[in-house]
């Protein structure tokens, strides 16, 4: 009885002080536990006895308890992996104590948050070392009492009247019992990516609290696992190329931000590198060093620099290679200018022997890659997001003689799977990183490619020995019509006996070769080809 009435005089205290302070009748107090956490290089820091440590203490020994038969934020299979992870592999993300309650809780295709607002949120990252979207575990924190959190099936904290309960995607749960044999369904059902936490827009919040992302990195609590290298914060607080702010056509999200390369009487290899990052928290050091690595691949067998085209998050002051100039790097934001060129290049009759497109961002169960969160707002529109439909539609019919699609990202298999037998596609082929279902891991499918010696091998056999370097993921290659693409990156026969010589490889095959006379003079004489190359791509309704 004693530990009852207490429950219910707590509870009580807690309601009639929320009344009284939306009634303007007190204060702003703050908790004195969750002044403890402080926030250093964009990290939380806090003691062992704060607040925010018993959450994660209670919420990583209910995750160990876990009955994975009766579970619904993932599916079986996936469970079963959870328990075995170390409690020093886990990062763990906070949004601290809130005693206002104002936090909303944002996905990038869904609000978390129902109806009410949460007193605080924990995020317990299982696998740091893997590509966004991968599973991430939720809690929601709210003052109820120890009847109402048992009834939410939650977790709760006897010294603070907190209760910790699983965030659920919308109506997940019910489409589970419903579609239960239809395969990968409780994958859907997941939590891939970070959510961002913010303040709920009222009369008293500040506009400045409602647009920052409360959830953060806890560094360095006791037994958990080391926060991960992120880039500088004032690297990734704008767009570096703003086209509302730069009134440039270097900043246009047009066909005026990227010169596309075709030249008359020359074809060349062409390459699109696309890594997005989606917002600081998702957007490792990582992703810039696989564009350095694969932008050195392409330059060391032939690729001209103004054929390579580098589309990264919010774009990046400087990418500086040792031995080169600066390389420009568009935002990766700008979709449209990124299509624009990516459809031109396909368009363009002669002007591509090869093209190399390379996908590197955090990606949506479904196979969508998230570009960048432009207007802050943890909510992914069209603008930010670029589909497997848009992909085929700018690579439907390339001209290019030969399209390798490298996708290192989670869900890629959704990608392969896409182009698989596809009419449309008949020249391209697609190397994923793992199946539809599986995430990606630590960049071990980049650095297999940018590793590797491409000077005799075909693409294809570069992607089969990766199945046998790749531990966490099952390598996956799709094509257009099979057997159409069989040569090495650059686009030269492959496994060619006795091989090319060096001589003969630059002669031939590497960086830009000159076109016979004949070829264009047909091509200025095809009325079809001419009206297609002569369009204005500006006023095309993507553009």
């Amino acid at each position: 009885m004693p530990s009852i009435r207490k429950t219910i005089i707590f509870s009580s205290s807690i309601a009639l002080w929320k009344f009284l302070y939306v009634a303007g009748l007190v204060p702003y107090i703050t908790d004195n536990s969750s002044e403890r956490l402080n926030l250093d290089d964009g990290k939380w820091v806090g003691t062992e006895t704060s607040r925010e440590t018993l959450w994660a203490e209670a919420a990583f020994a209910h995750l160990k308890k876990l009955n994975c038969s009766d579970i619904f934020f993932t599916s079986s299979r996936e469970c079963q992996r959870l328990l075995l992870v170390p409690k020093n592999s886990y990062i763990v993300h906070v949004a601290p104590f809130s005693p206002r309650g104002e936090y909303d809780v944002l996905l990038p295709d869904e609000k978390l948050t129902r109806r009410n607002t949460h007193e605080g949120v924990l995020v317990f990252d299982p696998y740091p070392l893997a590509n966004f979207g991968h599973l991430v575990i939720v809690f929601v924190v709210d003052i109820r009492s120890r009847f109402k959190c048992a009834h939410k099936k939650g977790i709760y904290i006897d010294s603070t009247g907190d209760c910790l309960t699983f965030a659920l995607k919308k109506r997940c749960k019910n489409a589970i019992k419903r579609n239960s044999k239809r395969k990968h369904w409780a994958r859907r059902c997941e939590i891939n990516f970070l959510p961002v936490v913010h303040i709920r827009k009222s009369s008293k919040a500040k506009t400045e609290d409602t647009k920052y992302n409360y959830l953060k990195c806890w560094k360095g609590i006791k037994g958990f696992g080391q926060c991960p290298v992120l880039r500088p914060e004032n690297e990734t607080k704008d767009l570096i190329c703003n086209p509302l702010r730069d009134n440039t056509k270097r900043c246009s999200t047009t066909h005026e931000t990227v010169h596309t390369s075709c030249r008359v009487f020359e074809i060349c290899d062409q390459a699109v590198m696309l890594s997005g990052g989606w917002n600081r928290e998702t957007s490792s050091v990582r992703f810039k060093s696989n564009l350095a690595e694969f932008y050195v691949m392409l330059r060391n067998y032939g690729f001209k620099k103004r054929n390579i085209k580098i589309f990264y998050a919010n774009g990046a002051s400087n990418f500086n290679i040792p031995g080169e100039h600066a390389h420009q790097v568009h935002p990766a934001a700008m979709k449209y200018a990124f299509r624009y060129h990516l459809q031109k290049l396909c368009r363009v009759p002669h002007c591509v022997n090869s093209l190399v497109v390379y996908l590197n961002s955090p990606a949506k169960n479904d196979g969508t890659s998230l570009l960048w969160d432009v207007d802050n707002n943890g909510l992914a529109d069209k603008s930010e997001e670029y589909t497997i439909r848009e992909l085929k539609e700018d690579l439907a019919l390339c001209a290019a003689n030969y399209v390798h699609l490298i996708v290192d990202q989670s869900f890629s298999g959704d990608i392969a799977d896409a182009f698989k037998n596809s009419k449309r596609h008949r020249n391209v082929i697609v190397f994923a990183s793992g199946d539809n279902n599986e995430y990606a891991y630590d960049d071990e499918y980049s650095r297999q490619w940018t590793r590797s010696n491409h000077t005799h091998q075909c693409t294809w056999t570069i992607h089969e020995h990766s199945k046998n370097a790749i531990k966490h993921s099952t390598p996956e290659v799709k094509e257009g019509e099979r057997g159409e693409v069989r040569t090495t990156i650059f686009g030269a026969p492959c496994n060619v006996y006795p091989p090319f010589t060096a001589k003969e490889l630059k002669q031939d095959y590497l960086g830009c070769q000159a076109l016979p006379t004949a070829l264009w003079i047909k091509k200025l004489l095809s009325s079809s080809e001419e009206t297609e190359f002569g369009r204005d791509y500006a006023n095309e309704p993507w553009a």
